[in-house]
């Protein structure tokens, strides 16, 4: 009957710290990466995603904050800025709040619907939001190339479109909300320096025998972290909320740096 009880007690704990701790714990990632022909001293860019915005709160707040104290040149949001379920204003809040010294940039995710249809249907004009967003499109961004490609999870990639034009005079960065191994071997064949990926929440729980037993969580063979494919980076970040499955254990929010150097 004790040992019940203690079992009891741990499984409750757990589930506190999983449901209200771990969330909000925002962690940083920093790489130091050389990519060959930036042509900079040092560049600073934050990959955030999965912010999952259902209202303007303090992890909004927090993730908002410490990007300010890192103040980084561009800010790359690899989808799902917004949540099905709540209203748009919360997320175009937590947009406008953002900075960095030369650009902001989305590429959609399979929950930012809500953003894509007002901007279809005019109630948003894209060029007032504080973001560039990139629909299967591409920037020169000075020292680098960006490509975004649209959702993937929702079928609205277009590798062709969103590489029209782009040459290799400069690094080629590519944001995409999401990296099925056939995508990732096309953007390697189309001479991706870096890609910038996120979807995944880590799989939410931080061990991967427990990842690998639900679907759910078990999206990709690369679920967080700096991947070297050949001659491509891939970088998959953990995301800042969560989904329909608002747990997270030993799988912190986490807001990644790259100090990149030129070759």
């Amino acid at each position: 009957m004790k040992k019940r009880f203690y079992i009891l007690i741990a499984f409750g704990l757990l589930l506190c710290y999983s449901g209200l701790i771990e969330p909000y714990w925002i962690s940083q990632t920093t790489h130091d990466l050389t990519i060959d022909g930036l042509g900079l001293k040092e560049l600073t860019i934050v990959q955030i995603a999965d912010i999952h915005t259902h209202k303007f709160g303090w992890r909004e707040r927090e993730t908002i904050r410490r990007i300010e104290e890192i103040d980084p040149d561009f800010i790359f949001i690899t989808g799902d800025v917004f949540s099905s379920g709540a209203i748009l204003s919360s997320g175009l809040t937590f947009i406008e709040k953002l900075g960095a010294r030369y650009g902001i940039y989305l590429a959609p995710g399979n929950a930012d619907g809500k953003i894509l249809s007002a901007i279809r249907w005019g109630r948003i004009e894209r060029d007032t939001l504080n973001c560039g967003i990139l629909m299967n499109e591409s920037v020169d961004c000075g020292p680098f190339v960006l490509v975004g490609i649209d959702d993937p999870v929702s079928g609205r990639e277009n590798t062709a479109d969103a590489f029209a034009g782009v040459t290799h005079t400069k690094p080629v960065f590519v944001m995409t909300h999401f990296h099925p191994d056939r995508l990732l071997r096309e953007l390697e064949h189309l001479g991706a320096d870096m890609v910038f990926s996120g979807h995944t929440h880590g799989g939410h729980i931080g061990i991967a025998t427990v990842v690998g037993l639900v679907p759910y969580a078990n999206r990709s063979k690369y679920m967080g972290g700096l991947y070297k494919l050949n001659h491509t980076y891939l970088s998959v970040t953990r995301g800042i909320g969560t989904g329909i499955f608002p747990f997270r254990f030993l799988c912190r929010p986490e807001i990644v740096v790259f100090h990149l150097r030129g070759g």
